[in-house]
Formats: structure tokens, sequence, C-alpha cells
């Protein structure tokens, strides 16, 4: 241990006089691959990606000031030396034309202070600055449903302050917005390399749209874009895809409609007109093509301006946005999430996307499953790093509060488990410290203070001994522990509805799902459909296909003639592959799962009994939804755990083929002993039953848990061990000899 530590602490200082002689002549960055993970390098030094972020809200956000100083000097002493700073271009392009860096330069300097070997990284909203906003009313987002908000305009406020709600935005499809502020990033670009601070710069994230997030204006509730110019960029992007008026008139299954007079589509025509949940494909042509468009011009926004920074920086450069977003999106994905996930994650011009963790269900409190809000396996799959945004006020509460002890233990149990998820997934993170600025973080931290939200020693200590282990472990090659895959579909969402009563089935699915499966015991991975062909399939013994709904034909062939097998059990939830983007056919889900089905109707609020050997929860039901369609079984040679109530009929059974097992559950479970049943039957590896979170990869493993008590852990390797477990505690273990690590008050 001693030898090993002594090694970490050599790559520690040669790594830091590496950038410190560097700086003066600039940073050299990028995302390479380095052990099995996709690793931050600095001057071709591979730096374990965990960075320190000051916040974009007054108090907080300027580098040079007392509290965010104080802060930033805590992680860089901590080991910390990759730090993230806000900026916007309401900060650079000025009324006349001109740009000014003196906030530029301010901001990297103080970083600089505090951190004198610092690798900085500028969130850089591009959103055109306010000024311009009100000089171009006509390039303004008109809403569908509704009228646009001005923003508040007295007192300091967040320059995305009222980006949630229907604020006045230029649309995102404004191509005089984007010609301009690609002038104006060129030049700014230009101007800042000539800065000594620039040399310290080694990436840009390129933020756009609600709170920087890419999230279109108004979706959490409302309907964007009735602009001009979206309804121009629909025509383009329809030009593209048809080439010519009568392949459009047949697509669209109208003879009158042409690519050069097309309209967008308004509310009433985007709501679903009779197939329960899903769209009818030739029927509602114009909606599908209308969404994902829209989510094309975020995609192409994001790797525009990250092509023209990697393009214009005069040495190379790492890039990154806000995207992939896939759970936890208030069931408006379609509306604003981020569907084109393939599209970026395929381009050359962006390194890593980030995002918050998942804030519900069942995601912040002690106890509760931490997940990254992304298809995180697709992201390592592609090449591209992920970042998590640590956003989240830990439940640290004043020094003089009676229940301050309790609160520090859980905030260290927290910031581990949080960090634990991101590191066995082999990925990187940031703390993004709201502190500073006096953001409250939740009514139940009132009083909390001006402060940093990780400022406390022992949780600094936490951090800074978390941050020595991952530098550790990440010199060895990343092992992969999870034997259970979940399958999701981002295309799915074009095929259903897009507002909330008409999108709960998917908002079900990908949100209630995950945190079952998470305190079954098993350790799982996470990707898009699209990546099934690009890894090997070998180590899982169930995929789960979650809301694969949408399956195309050549999907649906390799998926029956490669997936379906190895002895592998196969779990199709709801009505798996049902529509193969062109059609909905029930053929198609009996196709897939191999069991015979028919679909009933339903008027009442839709439930499955479960059998008892299944399950102490008896019912299974999607809130209070009766589901249409509602698929069910009518195979005879399947074996069935559940029914639905009052008809008799087949809602959740298992059939077992030559080489591979199916299971098929009309609705989706939300149930933890269930999901431990399966994955018992197709012979994943269960730690232990007691509902605790469990992480493990790259060498470690991790149990979290509020309750504490005995535990005996059954490792993948099959060695057992026993242990006492603290209440609101996280503990690590080496993943191949169980050698305790870290314990929640060391």
């Amino acid at each position: 241990m001693l030898a090993r530590n002594i090694l970490v602490w050599c790559i520690l200082t040669f790594a830091i006089q590496i950038i410190t002689l560097a700086q003066s002549k600039g940073l050299v960055s990028r995302v390479k691959m380095f052990n099995g993970r996709p690793t931050i390098y600095i001057n071709n030094v591979a730096q374990y990606p965990m960075i320190y972020s000051l916040t974009d809200v007054p108090g907080g956000r300027w580098s040079w000031e007392e509290l965010p100083q104080y802060n930033l000097q805590n992680f860089c002493k901590a080991g910390i030396n990759l730090v993230q700073v806000d900026l916007a271009l309401d900060h650079i392009w000025k009324p006349d034309g001109s740009i000014d860096l003196n906030t530029t330069q301010r901001q990297l300097r103080g970083v600089i202070d505090g951190c004198p070997h610092a690798a900085i990284f500028i969130r850089l909203h591009v959103s055109p600055p306010k000024w311009w906003q009100e000089k171009y009313i006509e390039e303004l987002t008109i809403y569908a449903d509704t009228v646009a908000t001005p923003d508040i305009n007295w007192g300091l406020q967040r320059i995305i302050e009222d980006d949630e709600e229907t604020p006045r935005r230029t649309s995102i499809a404004s191509l005089k917005w984007q010609q301009e502020a690609t002038t104006v990033l060129k030049k700014f670009l230009k101007k800042l390399v000539l800065l000594p601070e620039a040399n310290a710069l080694a990436g840009i994230q390129v933020a756009g749209g609600v709170y920087g997030e890419w999230h279109y204006w108004g979706f959490i509730n409302n309907e964007p874009d009735m602009s001009k110019p979206m309804n121009d960029f629909f025509r383009l992007w329809l030009t593209k895809k048809y080439l010519n008026n009568k392949a459009l008139q047949k697509a669209w299954n109208d003879p009158e409609v042409l690519l050069n007079t097309t309209t967008l589509p308004t509310l009433a025509q985007r709501k679903i007109t009779g197939s329960g949940i899903f769209r009818n494909p030739p029927k509602e042509r114009k909606i599908i093509d209308y969404y994902e468009s829209q989510h094309s011009l975020i995609a192409e926004t994001i790797l525009h301006f990250c092509k023209v920074i990697k393009e214009t920086w005069p040495r190379p450069i790492i890039t990154g946005a806000f995207y992939g977003y896939f759970y936890s999106v208030f069931g408006r994905e379609t509306a604003g999430g981020h569907l084109q996930l393939q599209q970026v994650l395929n381009s050359p011009h962006i390194d890593y996307l980030s995002g918050p963790g998942t804030y519900y269900p069942q995601a912040v409190e002690t106890g509760d499953p931490y997940r990254s809000r992304s298809l995180i396996n697709s992201v390592t799959i592609h090449g591209k790093l992920w970042l998590d945004e640590m956003d989240q006020q830990p439940p640290l509460l004043p020094l003089k509060d009676l229940k301050y002890p309790e609160s520090l233990l859980k905030s260290i149990a927290n910031t581990r488990r949080n960090l634990l998820a991101t590191y066995t997934k082999g990925q990187g993170l940031w703390f993004y410290d709201f502190g500073p600025s006096g953001f409250n973080g939740g009514p139940r931290l009132k009083d909390h203070g001006s402060f940093g939200w990780w400022d406390e020693p022992s949780l600094m200590k936490d951090i800074r001994q978390l941050k020595k282990l991952f530098d550790d472990k990440m010199t060895k090659p990343y092992t992969n522990d999870a034997d259970v895959l979940l399958v999701h579909s981002t295309e799915t969402f074009y095929y259903t509805g897009s507002d909330k009563k008409q999108s709960y089935m998917g908002h079900w699915a990908n949100n209630w799902v995950p945190p079952a499966i998470y305190r079954s015991g098993v350790v799982h991975d996470i990707i898009h459909i699209d990546d099934l062909e690009k890894i090997s399939l070998d180590r899982y013994k169930a995929i789960v296909f979650v809301n694969a709904w949408m399956i195309t034909p050549s999907k649906r062939l390799f998926i029956e003639n490669n997936v379906s097998s190895g002895d592998r059990h196969l779990v199709w939830l709801y009505t798996a592959g049902y529509c193969d983007g062109a059609t909905l056919n029930k053929s198609f889900v009996e196709s897939l799962t191999g069991i015979k089905m028919k679909i009933i109707a339903q008027k009442e609020k839709t439930i499955i009994e479960i059998v008892p050997e299944i399950s102490k929860e008896p019912d299974l039901s999607v809130w209070d939804n009766s589901v249409n369609p509602l698929f069910v079984s009518t195979d005879p040679s399947a074996k069935v755990f559940g029914q639905v109530k009052g008809s008799g009929l087949a809602g959740f059974v298992m059939k077992s083929f030559k080489n591979h097992t199916s299971w098929f559950i009309s609705l989706p479970p939300a149930d933890a002993e269930l999901w431990r049943y399966i994955f018992k039957t197709a012979g994943a590896h269960i730690y232990n039953e007691s509902g605790d979170i469990f992480y493990s990869g790259g060498g470690l493993f991790s149990i979290h848990t509020s309750k504490g008590g005995n535990r005996n852990i059954k490792l993948k390797n099959g060695k057992l061990i026993s242990i006492v477990l603290p209440v609101n505690s996280t503990t690590i273990l080496d993943s191949e000899d169980g050698l305790q690590l870290m314990l929640n008050g060391e």
C-alpha cells in the first residue's frame, strides 16, 4: 500500500510539473481512452476527470471574489486541479459589436491565483445577449400555446434566471443568431488566445437553451416553436430528408403539401388522434417529422459551435455540452429532451457530454440510488467522456444545529455514493458549487449560509481521499462488473404523445423501473438500443428492453438472430417493438418475444395481479391510468406469473426456448422483489438482498445504506464478506479481495 501511495504521489507531482511548464506555452488537452476509460489528457498526462466548478449565480460566479476564491483553494488543496467557470456572450459581446475580454481575463486570472496549476474549463453560454434579443424581436421563439413573458428586470439576476418558464428567447433555429454568434465566437477566441491567462485553458463547454442545458425554451409545461426561423428550418430539414415534393406527399399521405410552403404543426395537430399512447405513423408523420427536426436542430447547433471552437483554437482543446439527458425529463422528452443522442455521440467535434444526476424518483435522499442522467454506457462505447454535475446540496446543517452530526454522516455518505456511481462506470464529474452564492438547495436546508456546499473539514478530507483512491485505481485496466443490461430507446418518443397525459408510460418505465433494479441486488449497465451491435453481450445474464417500443426491422432482425441466444433471459416491457417506424403491428411484438399476444381495451385503472411467489406487492399498475393499448399473452406454452385484474388474461409470463428465455410484462414494474426473482432465475449475480445500493467496477465495490446493520455480501468472484454497516453510510471495498478501503467516519 505504501509503494502504491508513493507511485500515485509521483504521478501527481509529475502531472503538476508538466502542467506548470506547459502553461507558459498553452495547455494541450484531449479526451482519449486510458485503461478502458474515456479520460482527460492535459499535455499527454492522463487526469482523473474530477472537476471543481463555480456557479453562474451572482455572489458565487466570479473566481476573484472572497468566497469563491476560498472554496476554489480548498478543492485545489484536495488535489483537484481541473476547474470550471461560467461565462456568457452577455459578458463578451457588446451592442456596438466590440469584443470585451475584461471579465474573461479576470475570471481566468482568479482561478490561477487560487490554484496556480489549474487547467481551466469555461462553460460558455452562446445564447445571444439580452440586448440582442430585444433588438431582433422577429428572431424570438413563438410558443404554440402561450405568449412569451419578459424576464425579471430588477435586481442582480442570473442571466438564465427565467429560462425555465416561457421566456422571451431567441429561437434556436435563428440563422441570424447562429451566424452572428459564430463570428463573435471566432473573434473572441482569436483575441483570447493572446492573453497569458488563456494558456491555462483546457476546454470549453458550449451552453444554450434552458439553463444552458439545450432543452428547447418552454418545454417543461409548454410547446415550442412557431416562429418564422423554426418554420424555415423545418422546410430545409424536410428538403434534406425527402428531396422532392412527391416523396414528401407520399410520406405525409397528403397530395397537396409542398416543401417550400409547409407549415409547423399547430398545438391541436400535435395531439394523438386515436392509437392509445402511440402516434399512427401513416397519419401523423408530419408531427413525427416536426419533433425529429427540432431535436436535430439542437444537436446540429451544439456540434456547430464545438466545431468552430476546435477549428479556431490554435492547439487541441476539449469541447463538451450538456446533452444526453434521458432520465428525469419531467415527461417532456419529446418537447424538449435530448433525443438525437446517436447524432451527437457519432461526431468527432465533441469530447464530452454532461448533466446533473437524476433528480427523481428516489434519487437524492440518503439510501436512494444515485443515477447519472444519461445512458452512460453508450457514452463510453463511443469513446466520449460523461461528466456528472454534482449540483445537489449535501444535507449538511449548520454546526450549532443538534442534528449536525447526523447531517455530516449523510453528507459524506451521499457524496461518496454519487462519486462511486460515476467512477464505477468509468466516467467523471464536477462539483457545481452554488454555496458561495448563498443559493438555497431546498427548504430542509434553510439558513445554510453563504459558504461552499462541501466546505466542511471532514467532508473535504473524504473528497481528498476519494480523489487519491480514484487516481490510484485508474492506473489499472478498467473492469466492468455488470451482468444485467437495460436497453432504452430515444426514438420511441417520436412515436408516442408529447404532452404529459400521453407520455406517461415512457416517463414511468424509464424513471420508476431503474430504482427498483438498483435495489434488487444486481449491478447493471445502461445503453441505447442502437449500440446493441457495438458491444459483446456475453457478460449479460439478463437484458431488459425498457422502452423499446419502436424498433426498426433491421434492429428486430439483429435482436432475433444475435440477442435471443446464449441462454440469456430477455425481459420485454409493455409493447416491445409494436412500432417499426412505418406502422403499428401486433405481430412485431410476437416476433420479438416469441409469445402469442392479443390487444385488449381498458376503461378502468389497469392492474396486473402478481402471484405471491414473485412479490409481496400483489398489484402492478402505472399510477391510476387505464392503459391503452394493452398487450396480453394468449400463449398456452408460457408460464403465467400475473393476470390483468378482472379479465383473467395473462399480463406477466415467461416462455423458455432452446437458447434463451423470454419474459413479457404488460406494464413496467417498479418492484425490487419482482426484479430480483427474474434476475435470480436468469443466473445474474445478487450481491445481497437487503435493498441496499451497490456499485461495482474499476476495482471498487461500494455499499450505500440508510439503515445500516449486519450484512453478508457475496462478491462477484464468489468471496463472502461479513460486515457491519453504520446507518447513513457508504462503505468502499476492493472488489476482488473485499478489503475495506473507506468507511464513514474514518
